[in-house]
């Protein structure tokens, strides 16, 4: 494996004002939408990131760009009691977006990493949020259609809380998912890190019928990345089928919980978090991406060639 390559800084500092840009649209959007689904959320960041794919020349002379690609959801697909590895079925278990880093001399491709994230959304203090409707999605605008009678006013006029002691409701204790990202990071290398949606700010409370749009300016929660070690010994704490609040992961992630940009730029690009592979484990990050059945819903690979190389 070849040493991970000094990144210049302002290529650190452009991918992490990238990513500061797509945590608060995402937040925002959770913010406006606070019973959103997590795929949805995906979807949101992975959108934000979009305008900035194209090739950039930076000061530096590196040249940083993006590729992108959303497959749009398809966990979405098939019954929680169908076989786990028949074709095309539930195979999203491991993580949801996949962040890769290739890193050039010329034409020469000389090192590469990849950083995996499993999202799970912070849910309000009613716990209403809209459920993955696996009957709608194979039935396409059929929903949109086919409406009730008569609007129900309580979908109108509704406060969404959120506090400290809300709980990420799709992370079970004792869920077959948390040995699934131990034995990926036991065995491929320590790639699988958790992105916890949540509001900008905690409490926070969103009444609808909204007055105007909500924007978002400063974020000291936000969407953060926090150490799959630390959250999966917070769950030993709590019985099977629990979840935890947002107060137990914050406790137990303490000096392994960054903000989104801080994770991706700092850590990821710099080698400090992620996994780097070469030809000898290829096959397995393309088992990860390649397959529309694959565990990978959403992902980002972004190349650098160095200054003065190019």
């Amino acid at each position: 494996m070849n040493p991970w390559p000094v990144i210049p800084a302002d290529v650190v500092a452009w991918f992490r004002g990238v990513f500061a840009d797509a945590n608060r649209h995402v937040c925002e959007r959770l913010a406006n939408l606070p019973n959103i689904r997590e795929t949805s959320l995906d979807d949101g960041l992975i959108e934000a990131l979009i305008p900035n794919s194209a090739p950039t020349l930076l000061p530096s002379g590196a040249i940083i760009r993006m590729d992108t690609h959303n497959i749009g959801g398809l966990r979405r697909l098939g019954a929680p009691h169908w076989d786990w590895d028949f074709p095309q079925r539930r195979r999203w278990e491991t993580a949801d977006i996949a962040i890769l880093v290739f890193v050039y001399r010329q034409d020469k491709l000389v090192a590469k990493k990849i950083g995996l994230l499993q999202s799970k959304r912070l849910f309000p203090t009613n716990h209403d949020v809209e459920d993955e409707d696996e009957i709608g999605f194979l039935h396409g605008m059929n929903a949109f259609i086919r409406r009730d009678g008569q609007q129900a006013a309580a979908a109108l006029h509704r406060t969404y809380s959120f506090d400290e002691t809300c709980t990420f409701a799709a992370i079970q204790a004792g869920h077959r998912q948390v040995e699934l990202i131990d034995t990926l990071n036991r065995d491929f290398g320590k790639a699988v890190f958790y992105l916890l949606y949540a509001p900008p700010e905690l409490p926070y409370a969103v009444t609808y019928p909204l007055r105007k749009r909500i924007r978002v300016g400063d974020m000291p929660v936000g969407n953060r990345v926090v150490d799959a070690d630390n959250l999966h010994r917070a769950l030993v704490e709590l019985n099977d089928g629990q979840s935890p609040t947002f107060s137990l992961l914050k406790s137990a992630c303490v000096g392994r919980d960054w903000p989104l940009e801080t994770w991706a730029a700092d850590l990821l690009l710099t080698c400090q978090v992620g996994q780097q592979f070469d030809d000898s484990n290829d096959d397995r990050v393309r088992y990860f991406l390649e397959r529309r059945s694959g565990p990978i819903g959403a992902a980002l690979a972004a190349s650098i060639t160095l200054p003065g190389e190019a």
